[in-house]
C-alpha cells in the first residue's frame, strides 16, 4: 500500500508541469490517435479494470468497456463526458470506468479527493457528473456547493476524507502512475477494450470505434 502520497504526487506533477488544461486536446478537435497496445489488450487491460474506489457505469455484461482518465478542470474531459454519457445511455452493451487523474493543480486534487470520498456514501458518480457538467473550472469554493447539490452529506464526507485518507491516497497515486506508465502526458485519455486513445473525439467517431471492435476489426 502506498502511504507517502504527497511527495510522490508532487514529483509526478513536476514531471507533468508542461501539461496544462489548454494542452489536453490531444486531437480532440480532429481525428483521435489510436495506438494498438497489445500488452494492454492481452494482459494489462484486465489490471486497469480494477479500481476499488470507482464503480462501473453501464452494463454488467458489456462487450465494450471504456476506461477514462480525466481531470475535473480539463475542458476536453468535460466535453468527452457529455459524448460518452450520450453513447452510454443509447448503448445497452457498454460500460464505463472513470479514473481521477488529478494533475491540474491543488484544486483538481481537492475535487478528486472529494469525489472519491463521496463514494463511501454511494455518491461518486453523482459528484463526478456535477463536476464534469460544471461549465467552467471548478474552484475550491464551488466544490462544496456542487457536492451539496449532488446530495452529499458534507459532515460524513469530511469524516470519510479523514478516515479513508490512506485509501484515497492509494487510488490517486495509482491513477497517476497508470497513464504515466503508458507514456501519456495529459488527460483526457481512454482505453477501449485494450486500445489506448489519447485525447478526445466526437460522438460519431466514438461510436465508429465501438462498432469496429464489435465486428472484430483492429484499430490501427
Amino acid at each position: 500500500m502506498i502511504r507517502k502520497f504527497v511527495p510522490a504526487l508532487a514529483a509526478a506533477a513536476a514531471a507533468l508541469a508542461a501539461c496544462s488544461p489548454a494542452d489536453a486536446d490531444n486531437g480532440a478537435a480532429g481525428t483521435a490517435v489510436v495506438q494498438d497496445m497489445p500488452p494492454i489488450a492481452r494482459t494489462g487491460f484486465d489490471d486497469l479494470l480494477h479500481n476499488p474506489a470507482t464503480p462501473f457505469l453501464g452494463a454488467a455484461n458489456a462487450d465494450v468497456t471504456i476506461i477514462g482518465y480525466v481531470d475535473y478542470n480539463c475542458p476536453y474531459c468535460k466535453k468527452m463526458y457529455v459524448e460518452i454519457d450520450e453513447v452510454l445511455k443509447a448503448d445497452p452493451k457498454l460500460r464505463v470506468l472513470y479514473k481521477d487523474w488529478a494533475i491540474f493543480g491543488a484544486v483538481s486534487e481537492n475535487a478528486a479527493r472529494s469525489a472519491l470520498a463521496a463514494g463511501y456514501q454511494g455518491k461518486y458518480h453523482a459528484v463526478h457528473a456535477a463536476f464534469m457538467k460544471h461549465p467552467s473550472r471548478v474552484t475550491d469554493d464551488e466544490i462544496r456547493r456542487l457536492l451539496q447539490g449532488a446530495g452529499v452529506d458534507l459532515a460524513r464526507l469530511d469524516q470519510d476524507l479523514e478516515t479513508h485518507r490512506a485509501e484515497i491516497d492509494d487510488v490517486l497515486m495509482l491513477n497517476m502512475q497508470e497513464p504515466m506508465a503508458m507514456g501519456l502526458q495529459c488527460p483526457p485519455a481512454f482505453i477501449i477494450n485494450g486500445y489506448l486513445i489519447p485525447g478526445g473525439m466526437p460522438r460519431a467517431q466514438l461510436e465508429a470505434i465501438i462498432a469496429r471492435l464489435r465486428t472484430g476489426q483492429p484499430l490501427r
